[in-house]
């Protein structure tokens, strides 16, 4: 451990002087102590990316989206595929194709896939799609006011270490096409730690699906003070309110870790429900249960 920890300040080292390919042979050694190591393949991806091999860093996410898939935890495979879209933006069917991947991983729940070929993910040219890296806003150190922790809130919480699918009706319930469809409409955002997503009383027109980190959830108290309510781990979906109905955001949520989310605004949503409107339905649904 502490030999990586080492590492790591070195590799930091190199990435900020530019020396990439170094960085890149430190990571590659430590990679094949561990080749399963989701941070160390991540962290390969990025710095080959920056040092222009785009291809290489692609075909190492696509491992990613693969595995993700399989064992599956979707959100974190459609978060892994915005990337790749952002680094290549000249992919065609990626949606359809992780959509595809999902619906068979539905046929097999019992455990990971062991037949799905590297070539079932492989991304073909389309036009550009959007995905973009959010710079967060400035933390509110002043914030917390109390804490408290009930076993339940009004939305469920991601429990850790229990895959995506199996509980997220925006995932198990879809049909291929309208999966591809919400796929296509979701937009990735990193969140630093501390960093505000929403705050309470603010307008809202969106939903977002936490693919990776954690998040604390806070009210607003009749004094005017922030409780924490909650804290929601990856898998989670929050935000349904503003996207249904256009309602002002009802909890302030910020970050507790570095956090991925997969948004998706109210003007892409009901383009998707004019085509699917179960989607619609479906989205309704997990908003009512959790009323």
């Amino acid at each position: 451990m502490l030999g990586w920890l080492q590492s790591k300040q070195d590799v930091n080292q190199l990435i900020a002087k530019g020396q990439y390919s170094k960085a890149i042979k430190v990571l590659e050694k430590h990679l094949r102590a561990d080749p399963k190591s989701v941070h160390l393949r991540k962290l390969l991806a990025g710095v080959l990316e920056r040092d222009g091999q785009r291809r290489r860093s692609v075909e190492v996410l696509e491992g990613l989206v693969q595995e993700f898939t399989s064992e599956g935890f979707v959100t974190k495979a459609i978060a892994v595929l915005k990337k790749i879209q952002r680094i290549d933006p000249n992919q065609s069917d990626a949606e359809e194709m992780l959509s595809t991947l999902v619906k068979i991983r539905s046929q097999n729940q019992k455990g990971p896939l062991t037949d799905l070929r590297k070539s079932d993910v492989m991304l073909r040219p389309k036009p550009p799609t959007q995905a973009t890296i959010e710079e967060p806003e400035e933390p509110d150190e002043g914030m917390v006011t109390s804490v408290i922790m009930p076993s339940e809130f009004w939305f469920e919480e991601a429990v850790e270490g229990r895959d995506d699918f199996n509980w997220s009706p925006l995932f198990n319930d879809f049909s291929k096409s309208e999966l591809a469809a919400m796929i296509g409409g979701l937009r990735l955002l990193i969140k630093k730690p501390g960093s505000i997503i929403y705050t309470q009383g603010e307008p809202g027109n969106s939903l977002f699906v936490l693919s990776g980190g954690s998040i604390r959830i806070y009210r607003q108290d009749s004094a005017g003070h922030n409780e924490q309510v909650a804290i929601m781990n990856e898998g989670g979906v929050f935000g349904t309110p503003s996207i249904l109905f256009g309602k002002p955001r009802n909890r302030t949520i910020t970050a507790v870790t570095e956090c991925e989310l997969l948004e998706l605004d109210q003007p892409t949503f009901q383009n998707i429900t004019a085509s699917y409107p179960r989607v619609g339905e479906l989205v309704r649904q997990l908003h009512d249960n959790r009323q």
